[in-house]
């Protein structure tokens, strides 16, 4: 008899429980890619015997956990990987060849906050992924302290961005670096869809640096972009001003602008754009100059491209070798083909030519970094799995190289496939 009641009291139970699960069941979507990719490159650094290649993979996995008003949001990188030659930091790459027969244990997180949903406001707090712009300045993670609202027509953000933490308890007690290390931004995006019903999209964001190291360092940065159409163009623009102070006698200065468009021509996609970015000007007492280029703008294979950055973007591409920090100027005109199917698999080719020179000569005088044609083929082979080839040859200007050596022309072949789930 007890067996009985026991039985009928666990049922009960379990019909209970089971009832109200749904009400308490949180939403968990998850997500992400896995990604391998291959390089010949042909003199990667300019010189006779720079051949190099490599194979590497990047395994990403996003969550996104939803209850009632909040969002949790957790990104890792699954194979990131911050020893590679050249790497500054994690970057969610792990080149192949490290070693034979062992396991990697490298996992990073990436992304991890929580969004939680007002009536009339959202708020972000966590390590968030930030975007000013097309990402000129500022495409990367954060830790960050935001709000965002909606506030007629405009999209407003609000945010405190920790650049940097020294002082910060490390195990219950604090790290032995001071305070004067610690950097933090306050940020202000507002954007507009349609502005005076034109077509055209505009995008203000303002932000302020400062850091302890130097009470007297402050940097101030005002982008401004615009997206619209001009008859059957799309056009693109972006134009970021740099100012303030970094020392007492020294100041910042500095100009990006960027213009991309696309045009329609039959089954053909035409399409150029043009970058503009200053360099640091010559001789004692000039200001320092602060428009290195990031993020996730890609132009080309090589001259407009770094193949360990997050969001495949470029890092100061003036910034090669000796040549310091001179600046870019490139020009771009492509032509994107009309999709086929081939071999059970549809393809979209590309074919571009790229210009690029420094915006401040270097030391010996040179400025100009070369003329790349690259041919680039995109394959979808279902919904979730795509590859692309590309192809590029470099003819190599006098910049990239210091002193009078000439550089060797690159060519350079890649391939990569990827997985979406």
């Amino acid at each position: 008899m007890k067996k009985q009641i026991y039985s009928i009291i666990a049922v009960a139970m379990a019909v209970t429980v089971w009832h109200a699960m749904p009400a308490f069941a949180a939403k968990i979507d998850v997500g992400g890619e896995v990604r391998a990719r291959g390089y010949i490159v042909q003199s990667q650094d300019f010189t006779d015997d720079g051949d190099t290649n490599w194979l590497d993979v990047r395994a990403r996995l996003t969550t996104h956990i939803s209850q009632g008003m909040t969002t949790g949001v957790f990104q890792i990188d699954l194979l990131g990987n911050d020893t590679m030659e050249g790497a500054a930091s994690n970057n969610g790459t792990l080149i192949l060849g490290n070693a034979t027969g062992t396991s990697y244990n490298l996992v990073g997180v990436r992304q991890a906050y929580l969004a939680v949903k007002f009536p009339n406001a959202t708020l972000i707090g966590g390590r968030y992924e930030v975007k000013l712009g097309n990402g000129l300045v500022l495409n990367n993670t954060s830790d960050i302290i935001a709000v965002t609202a909606p506030i007629g027509p405009v999209n407003l953000l609000v945010g405190y961005l920790v650049l940097a933490e020294d002082d910060a308890s490390i195990g219950g007690a604090h790290s032995a670096a001071s305070s004067a290390a610690d950097g933090a931004a306050f940020a202000v995006n507002a954007g507009l869809k349609n502005l005076a019903d034109s077509g055209w999209d505009a995008n203000l964001f303002i932000v302020s640096v400062h850091t302890n190291a130097d009470p007297d360092e402050k940097l101030q940065v005002i982008g401004v972009t615009g997206d619209g159409k001009v008859g059957p163009a799309n056009i693109k623009a972006e134009a970021d001003f740099f100012t303030g102070d970094a020392t007492s006698s020294v100041g910042f200065e500095g100009t990006n602008f960027i213009l991309l468009g696309s045009l329609p021509v039959g089954p053909v996609g035409l399409n150029g754009g043009f970058l503009y970015a200053t360099g640091q000007e010559a001789g004692a007492g000039a200001d320092a100059n602060v428009t290195h280029i990031d993020g996730d703008f890609r132009a080309s294979n090589i001259l407009i491209r770094d193949d360990f950055n997050n969001y495949e973007g470029i890092s100061g591409l003036g910034d090669q070798g000796a040549t310091g920090d001179l600046g870019l100027q490139a020009i771009k005109v492509a032509a994107t083909l009309q999709t086929f199917k081939f071999a059970g698999m549809s393809h979209t080719p590309e074919i571009g030519l790229v210009w690029a020179q420094t915006s401040e000569d270097d030391a010996d005088g040179d400025s100009d970094l070369g003329t790349e044609l690259y041919v680039n083929t995109n394959c979808v082979h279902d919904e979730n799995l795509s590859s692309n080839i590309g192809i590029a040859f470099l003819s190599a200007g006098d910049a990239l190289v210091a002193g009078a050596t000439d550089p060797e022309d690159q060519l350079k072949l890649e391939a990569s496939l990827t997985f979406h789930f």
